[in-house]
């Protein structure tokens, strides 16, 4: 067998660098995310998820001109192919969210005669009508599964506001529009994680953006990667008030059980976009929209796991991740936990578009090597021989 220990072996790519990048930088130590130059606090409660997208894919935030033009190109997207709707009504009853979510979005290649021009001018618009076309298939998809009638909205409607009205039949609170879009904004991008990372091995090979968008999907759809949301608020449920947060974790943790929320790949602080989507919900209940004994819930949380795993496993640095709040304000908003990942995968769609894009402006197959340690030299022996 071959002596892998030869070879400085990245295992999962850990600080493997796989190319230069404008997008985002993630800093783990200072705890910091930069986005196109903005940190996310910067972005998150003054731009649109609208804008922030033409930021990503244009490498600058538009005037009102290019503002103008991006709003009419997705407005005249804001209907789902016939053959989508069709694969959503036959998988509605049965497939679940992320499942729905990724047959559903392979068909959005159909109707668009241009799907294989990968240009960059003709990549950034078929990421304008992608970033329209997926929340309608995760409202849609809802609405199909609960026996409901998907309603219309108005062309004009931004994209948080028109799934919200889709999903829930009708017009949303403005403070839950101004909340969904502060968790879109901060999900939207986090650097060379695997569904990004996917979506930019996909096309490399020089294939079309949909097919790169639906292997994206696949890579979220993994637990590891996305779908935390939904077991932090079961936690948030068992825990029930701040007062038993202290037992239940101690219980947990003797167990041999993670603490949902907390702790990343990445960040050795508190996650910075914790700290965003925590704003976001105060901002929520002040509107007069959100749970207020949810929100101190997750804070008493928080502040009492922090203190419980620094003593249990110093040294870890284990602190509050992204999921922990983004459990607290989709359910505030009233977003079902079944697709609390497929929303997830909204804001997502951004940043994967945006690294398709920067992926074809200087674009090399993605092809790494791999260290062998199997055998060699066998000898073969018919059939008959084998034991």
């Amino acid at each position: 067998m071959a002596d892998a220990t030869k070879s400085t072996l990245g295992k999962g790519l850990e600080g493997v660098e796989l190319c230069e990048t404008r997008i985002a930088e993630v800093d783990g130590k200072a705890g910091r995310l930069t986005i196109e130059g903005y940190d996310i606090q910067q972005l998150s409660g003054k731009v649109s998820f609208e804008e922030e997208a033409y930021l990503l894919l244009h490498g600058k935030l538009p005037n009102k001109a290019e503002y103008a033009q991006l709003l009419g190109e997705m407005s005249e997207n804001r209907r789902l192919p016939a053959v989508t709707l069709s694969v959503l009504e036959q998988v509605s009853k049965s497939a679940h969210g992320m499942h729905a979510l990724r047959m559903a979005a392979a068909t959005l290649s159909e109707g668009d005669p241009t799907i294989d021009d990968i240009s960059i001018e003709a990549s950034r618009k078929r990421a304008a009508r992608l970033l329209v076309q997926m929340p309608l298939i995760v409202a849609t998809f809802w609405r199909l599964r609960n026996g409901q009638s998907v309603p219309e909205v108005s062309p004009t409607a931004g994209i948080a506001e028109s799934f919200l009205h889709i999903l829930k039949g009708e017009k949303p609170h403005p403070g839950q529009v101004k909340a969904l879009e502060a968790y879109l904004i901060t999900v939207s991008e986090h650097g060379m994680n695997a569904s990004t990372f996917t979506g930019r091995c996909v096309i490399s090979t020089d294939s079309d953006m949909v097919s790169a968008l639906t292997a994206a999907i696949c890579a979220l759809k993994g637990p590891k990667h996305g779908g935390v949301p939904g077991p932090v608020l079961e936690m948030m449920e068992s825990i029930g008030e701040p007062a038993r947060a202290d037992s239940w974790i101690r219980e947990h943790l003797a167990a041999g059980k993670k603490i949902m929320g907390f702790g990343h790949r990445i960040y050795k602080v508190r996650d910075p976009r914790a700290e965003v989507l925590s704003e976001a919900s105060l901002e929520l209940i002040n509107s007069g929209s959100g749970d207020r004994k949810l929100f101190d819930l997750t804070h008493a949380v928080e502040d009492t796991t922090v203190k419980v795993l620094s003593e249990v496993k110093p040294g870890r640095d284990l602190y509050a991740n992204v999921e922990l709040y983004a459990a607290l304000i989709l359910h505030s908003i009233g977003i079902p936990s079944e697709v609390f990942t497929p929303v997830f995968a909204i804001g997502r769609t951004a940043g994967w578009t945006a690294h398709m894009v920067e992926q074809l402006q200087d674009n090399r197959l993605i092809r790494p090597s791999s260290v062998y340690v199997g055998p060699r030299n066998l000898q073969w022996t018919p059939i008959s021989e084998r034991k």
